[in-house]
């Protein structure tokens, strides 16, 4: 990327941020009435990520206009990213055993009357969360000529963001292999986002790998 010009006030900035902030604390908090942890955060990350989309509906459609203007960058980076973020994920399901925000098997099997809730909250609206979160919290950042600290800057800093929101605080070693992991995610979808200078291709290539792990662990 060659100029990035940033479109957002530091109000909206913020108020976006609390809002993708509030889908663990509200998953904790529905959590303590229902004890299903797992339905809670899928009622949060759909509720507050649907929030966020329309609070942001501007630059949403920002994007969605420049990936409609280069269709056949837009295919290219969503399956090369795809293939990378598949390969990514496996390796933090097995190596690291990191906490990637997704139900386990026995709630995806054993809650079918919930299944399609959670088949949309975490493949493509806890994509569209995350991508969102990314652009919002780099919008202002510098990256004129500097595409590789751009993507290691929005890897270390998301990706702490994101682990201390959604990863169990009381386990360090599982904090560490997942930062690792969401460092690693979000370089991916950095790239990705540097290459075609839109979100969509992220949203897309790791919403469909979500769903596509989701759907192998039903099938387990």
């Amino acid at each position: 990327m060659t100029q990035t010009i940033s479109t957002l006030s530091r109000k909206r900035i913020v108020i976006s941020l609390i809002l993708t902030a509030m889908i663990p604390i509200t998953a904790r908090l529905l959590n303590i009435f229902l004890d299903q942890e797992q339905i809670s955060l899928m009622f949060s990350m759909n509720i507050f990520t649907s929030v966020l989309i329309m609070y942001n509906w501007n630059l949403v459609a920002i994007h969605y206009n420049r990936a409609k203007e280069n269709i056949p960058d837009t295919i290219l980076y969503t399956l090369i990213g795809g293939a990378l973020i598949f390969l990514w994920s496996l390796l933090g399901l097995s190596f690291f055993q990191a906490h990637l925000i997704l139900p386990p098997s026995y709630a995806l099997i054993g809650y079918g009357y919930a299944r399609p809730g959670f088949l949309v909250a975490f493949s493509f609206m806890e994509s569209a969360m995350l991508n969102l979160t990314f652009k919002i919290m780099t919008d202002h950042l510098d990256v004129i000529h500097k595409e590789l600290q751009s993507i290691l800057l929005s890897a270390l800093a998301v990706g702490l963001v994101i682990t201390i929101a959604f990863v169990p605080l009381n386990d360090i070693s599982l904090l560490l292999r997942s930062y690792v992991y969401f460092m690693g995610l979000f370089a991916l979808l950095s790239y990705l986002y540097n290459q075609t200078h839109t979100i969509v291709p992220g949203i897309l290539a790791l919403g469909i790998v979500n769903l596509i792990l989701m759907i192998l662990s039903i099938m387990n």
